[in-house]
């Protein structure tokens, strides 16, 4: 079994297939990943000796392929201890489902009764940051738990997250699920943060796209700016993209809950369409 790799090492570098995710879809079989002090600073094809400022420092060779982390801007991260949820039936849009009682039995009780032991969100976090690893994401979004503001200081492991990335060159970025009902209070507080993850739209039907609507202040003027990052958007019709993208706003799209919640998801043709920025959330793991 390899060493593994100190992460305190002040330079290393690391050998094996190397998938960049350029736009030139570059793959380097083998290449060179050169680390400094925990940063990247060269990615090179490994057909010829090493620059020589990296040929007197550790030289790890991995054995396998080696990928850039990926980031998910959706999660739930505490509930990742659960098994998925089996939904009973389909919904419209998030109101429906969050009371209902087999919601309240597999999932709301089950972590209520979980969280209130000592000790348990410790492990909680320690589990679900290990899972993330696995799956290749390094850095996620979703610390909070009901009921449990304290398990946040958990959350300080090898899995940054947005909410407080503990690193001064990557600014937090704020979240909220419930829906918006002030348009002009929540733009105030839209220009005071960096980003803001909102649950927005969560649904089919009027009933959901309503809680986009109810962002628009008075005639042209929307609480909307590129700090707004929307989680889900399946509401929105492809003239709400229109509007949402032509004001920089960008969207996490989660399609596997969506589908086993609403039966449908996000229109993400029309969000491209409309230069809308689109990542990815899986909403549970």
């Amino acid at each position: 079994m390899p060493t593994p790799i100190d992460p305190t090492a002040d330079r290393y570098v690391l050998h094996g297939r190397v998938i960049t995710m350029n736009e030139a879809g570059d793959d380097l079989y083998p290449g060179y990943v050169c680390i400094d002090r925990g940063e990247i600073v060269e990615v090179l094809p490994a057909d010829g000796p090493l620059p020589s400022a990296w040929r007197n420092v550790e030289l790890v060779k991995t054995g396998g392929t080696i990928y850039p982390g990926m980031i998910e801007l959706h999660n739930h991260l505490s509930y990742n201890v659960l098994p998925l949820w089996l939904v009973p039936k389909r919904f419209e849009h998030r109101g429906q489902w969050a009371d209902h009682p087999d919601k309240q039995r597999l999932v709301s009780d089950p972590m209520r009764i979980i969280a209130r032991h000592g000790g348990t969100l410790e492990a909680i976090v320690r589990y679900v940051e290990a899972k993330c690893l696995a799956a290749g994401v390094t850095t996620s979004q979703g610390i909070t738990l009901v009921n449990q503001n304290g398990i946040r200081r958990q959350y300080k492991g090898v899995v940054r997250n947005v909410e407080q990335p503990l690193d001064v060159a990557l600014p937090a970025a704020a979240t909220r699920i419930a829906d918006v009902s002030n348009a002009a209070d929540f733009k105030k507080r839209l220009d005071k943060v960096h980003r803001l993850l909102l649950h927005l739209a969560e649904g089919i039907g009027d009933d959901a796209r309503r809680h986009f609507s109810v962002l628009r202040i008075a005639g042209t003027d929307w609480a909307i700016s590129e700090a707004l990052i929307g989680i889900h958007c399946a509401g929105l019709r492809p003239s709400d993209y229109r509007t949402f993208g032509a004001r920089h706003g960008s969207m996490v799209w989660s399609p596997l809950s969506n589908l086993m919640l609403y039966g449908d998801t996000a229109d993400v043709a029309a969000a491209q369409r409309h230069r809308t920025m689109i990542a990815l959330g899986s909403d549970w793991s």
